[in-house]
């Protein structure tokens, strides 16, 4: 018998219909599961896109074999009402093949920070799911010294070049910090043009020079918050030399 909660997997979908992945667990054996997953995938593939009906719902339904176990990985763009049909189409055709286990979401580990949206600042970028043994983003030189007194918010990676960030977040401005920079050997540079996030934030930037890499270093507070901020942040973009 399959166990499943139903209403669980069609909220998770809706909430991520972009990047779902449901994992089958406690079953006799890969081979079988991963049969019943395909079975599972070709009747999302059957649904009618509500738009195109001649073209199938999901944009990408496919079923892998992964570290995590046999698992259904599923992308249905922007169509999160239909989670609940896809949902139950996948667990008709599971029932169908007989396969015993428990179908429940994957969700990603809770990251090591306390994510704040106003740190993302940001573009072309992924969330690290891990920190080095320093609590900081593995690009980061040794002896890199963080602001004081201050939680970590976020942690980014680019996809497409070396470089890594960090975003920390307390109730004063890190007014400080550059000359903290300085102390560790970074060269910094005043960057005097303006956009539209830097005076909505009163942000000032720097950019960073330094033995072991180069980037820029960020002070602002909250957004629109004027001159009676109540949050305050410094990002940091590092690119290790090659």
């Amino acid at each position: 018998m399959l166990h499943r909660d139903e209403a669980a997997l069609a909220a998770y979908l809706a909430d991520r219909p972009s990047r779902a992945v449901l994992v089958l667990r406690d079953t006799p054996d890969d081979e079988t599961a991963m049969a019943a997953l395909r079975a599972a995938a070709a009747a999302v593939r059957a649904i009618p896109h509500p738009g195109e009906p001649t073209d199938p719902l999901p944009n990408w339904v496919d079923a892998l074999l992964g570290d995590d176990g046999p698992a259904l990985h599923l992308d249905l763009q922007d169509h999160a009402e239909q989670a609940p049909r896809v949902v139950a189409a996948a667990l008709s055709a599971l029932d169908a093949s007989g396969v015993p286990g428990c179908l429940e979401p994957l969700r990603p580990p809770a990251p090591p920070y306390e994510y704040d949206a106003n740190a993302h600042i940001l573009t072309d970028v992924t969330f690290l799911e891990s920190l080095d043994e320093r609590g900081l983003p593995p690009a980061f030189p040794d002896g890199f010294p963080g602001p004081a007194e201050a939680v970590m918010v976020l942690a980014q990676q680019c996809k497409s070049d070396t470089w890594q960030h960090a975003a920390w977040r307390r109730t004063n401005p890190f007014t400080e910090y550059p000359e903290v920079l300085r102390a560790f050997g970074c060269e910094l540079e005043l960057v005097t043009a303006r956009d539209a996030l830097m005076t909505a934030t009163g942000m000032t930037r720097h950019l960073i020079r330094h033995p072991t890499g180069s980037g820029s270093v960020s002070c602002y507070h909250e957004y629109g918050a004027g001159n009676d901020p109540n949050l305050c942040y410094v990002s940091v973009v590092w690119r290790p030399s090659r």
